[in-house]
Order: C-alpha cells, then sequence, then structure tokens
C-alpha cells in the first residue's frame, strides 16, 4: 500500500496514553510486570479516522515519553501527507526521527486503519488475505510448578490449541515445568518454549537437547540477543528449530540472519520494526528465504494486536501467532480481534476493525 488513488491527505494526528492493568504479574527471565502503558494514535483524514496503538518495550528501549515525544514532532510533519503512501510516511518518519519503531508502529496502524475504512475494505485484503483466522498461543509466565500446570490446563479448557512456556531463570527447574505441562496437556496441544535471551551458549545447548523428547514445536531466543555466534551454534546443533525474536529488529537484522542461517524461525512483531509496512517487506523476505514466521506481540491491547493479526491473515510465510497479550489485562479500551477455539480472527469492518470503548 505504496499509493493512494483517494484523497487521503491528514488533517490532524493526535495521541494518549493508557494503562494497562494485569490481572496477575507476568513474569519472564528479563523482568516483571504487574501492568503497562500503551499510546492510541488517531489520524483524521476529512471525516475518517484511523486508529493505532504504540507500545513501549524495553526491547527496543522505548518509554511513554519517548513515543509522546515522536509523535509531537513528527505529527506535526505528517500533516497533508497522504496516509494512503505509508511509503513516504515511514520515510518520513525515519528521517526526522530514527530508531522509533514502536511509536512509528502506531502511526503506521492508524494509516492502515484509514486506508482501509476509505477503500471500505479490511486491511488484510488490500494486503493480499490468504487465510481467514490463525491459531495463537497462550503465553504463561514463570511461576512455580503448579501454578505453571494450573494455568496451561486452565488455557486449554479456555480454547487455546496452543500454548507458550516462558523460561530462563533456572534450567532445571525449567526443564521439569516443560515436562509437567506436556504430561498435564497432553500431547494433542502444541508447546513452544521462549527463553529471552535466558542462557548462555553451553545452558542453552543443553537445553535444545533436553527438550528433544519433550515435543516442543520451537525454542524461542535461547541466547542473548548480540550473540549471533551463539545463536547459529545452538541451531546448527538443536534437534528443536530455532526461533530468532529480540536479535532480529530491522531488515538489516534479518538479512544477517538469512545470510547466516542463525535460526530456522523468526518471531516478526510490529513494535519491533515499525509496523505493517516494513514487517509485510520481512515477511516477503522470509518467504523467500524459506524461514517460516511468527507474528507476535509485545504489552499491547487489542488495537495493536489486530495491525499483528492483520499481518498474519495476508503473509504466506506466517506459520504461527502469538498474538494473546491482551487477554492478560483487566481494561483494556480496545476492541480489535475475535477469539474462538483457539483461534484469532478479524472483525468484520473495514480498516483494522479497531473501536474505542469508553474512550474519548
Amino acid at each position: 500500500m505504496s499509493e493512494s488513488a483517494l484523497d487521503l491527505r491528514i488533517d490532524s494526528v493526535d495521541f494518549f496514553r493508557v494503562r494497562l492493568d494485569r490481572r496477575e504479574p507476568f513474569v519472564i527471565a528479563t523482568g516483571i510486570s504487574r501492568e503497562a502503558t500503551n499510546v492510541i494514535v488517531r489520524i483524521r483524514s476529512g471525516g475518517l479516522e484511523g486508529i493505532g496503538a504504540a507500545a513501549p518495550n524495553s526491547v527496543t528501549g522505548e518509554t511513554p515519553e519517548s513515543i509522546e515525544r515522536f509523535l509531537a514532532v513528527v505529527g506535526k510533519r505528517l500533516l497533508k501527507v497522504d496516509a494512503g503512501d505509508v511509503s513516504l510516511m515511514h520515510e518520513l518518519m525515519d528521517r526526522l526521527a530514527p530508531g522509533n519503531p514502536a511509536a512509528a508502529s502506531g502511526v503506521d496502524l492508524a494509516a492502515h486503519d484509514l486506508a482501509g475504512k476509505a477503500r471500505g475494505l479490511p486491511v488484510c485484503q488490500l494486503l493480499g488475505s490468504c487465510r481467514e483466522s490463525i491459531e495463537t498461543s497462550m503465553t504463561i509466565g514463570i511461576t512455580d510448578l503448579e501454578s505453571t500446570v494450573g494455568k496451561s490446563v486452565a488455557s486449554v479448557q479456555a480454547g487455546f490449541k496452543a500454548l507458550k512456556i516462558k523460561i530462563g531463570l533456572d534450567l532445571d527447574d525449567d526443564l521439569r515445568r516443560v515436562e509437567a505441562v506436556r504430561d498435564a496437556v497432553g500431547p494433542g496441544i502444541k508447546l513452544r518454549v521462549d527463553c529471552n535471551q535466558g542462557f548462555d551458549r553451553e545452558g542453552a545447548k543443553r537445553l535444545v537437547k533436553a527438550l528433544a523428547s519433550v515435543s516442543v514445536e520451537f525454542v524461542e531466543q535461547p541466547v542473548p540477543a548480540g550473540d549471533w555466534t551463539s545463536l547459529r551454534e545452538v541451531a546448527e546443533l538443536s534437534p528443536v528449530p530455532i526461533m530468532a525474536d529480540e536479535s532480529v529488529k530491522t531488515m538489516d537484522d534479518l538479512l544477517k540472519l538469512v545470510r547466516g542461517r542463525h535460526a530456522h524461525m523468526l518471531n516478526l512483531k510490529l513494535s519491533k520494526c515499525g509496523g505493517i509496512y516494513p514487517a509485510v517487506g520481512m515477511s516477503k523476505l522470509c518467504e523467500v528465504a524459506e524461514i517460516r514466521v511468527q507474528v507476535g506481540c509485545m504489552a499491547e491491547c487489542q488495537a495493536a494486536i489486530a495491525g499483528g493479526l492483520h499481518v498474519a491473515l495476508s503473509q504466506r510465510a506466517v506459520a504461527y501467532a502469538d498474538l494473546d497479550s491482551h487477554f492478560s489485562f483487566e481494561n483494556d479500551p480496545t476492541r480489535g480481534v475475535e477469539f474462538k477455539a483457539g483461534r484469532l480472527y478479524a472483525r468484520k469492518a473495514p480498516g483494522l476493525g479497531v473501536e474505542l470503548v469508553g474512550l474519548p
């Protein structure tokens, strides 16, 4: 969607924060979270409004304050720019304030939403739909064995067919937890493991060898993001596919992964790469390179999850989705996706199908 046949010159860009309270603390190898903040972005053109959301996160180093500074600067320069020309919008954002992918993603999502509404089509159809829905995993944070098993069983009872188990603090304890979940949920439930950079090279090697007998689909980011050598060594010997996450934020990172075959798979997150437009480009490269893609998320409300879902529904390289962060919030003020029997569906509406509930 690089050109617009419609007049979608931007009249205004505004934004505001929303606080998202977690139902319970969420623990991963790199920290603990009790709440999250998203920044809602709205772009108006004529009588139309496009809605997006930016998710501050530690992976890109963005904060609510940095995102708001970005939007205050960039928003003024986007006035009268054609929102249907997302390529041009990204050129402007990269030139004015590079290194702010989560903030750029909020603008990108709002622009795509606006363009979809102008054309009367869902964004996934503008991108070229290849599926109507996609299965999403439910993420189980790091906790004690009993709680891990209990939450896993409850998630299966709620309809999830795939679980992602967070590990990375204690290898032996991690293995016991994953094995206990496998025993509890049975062979029909897919298991995935996410280390969040929690291990050094030798620990990661031990992990993947031990997981060969547990039947997990893949292991996500076992080593620190900057340790490309260890990532490749683990991938070369692993009996389980290795997925890169924090290692790959940009197209340059992806090119490095492809050329060096550092991992078998990629976790593609709009907040890491800058939105739908760059995510589609990276997905196309993965399709050519035969790298399977998972569309993932940060701590995102449904307005941001919807953007990831429309990418997942339109890109052939996408084989997995981990679009579940909104399930953990008590007070998400946005609506943008529908869940049924373990699968996510886009709402039947033009654009991203995002709705603000109880917000100005």
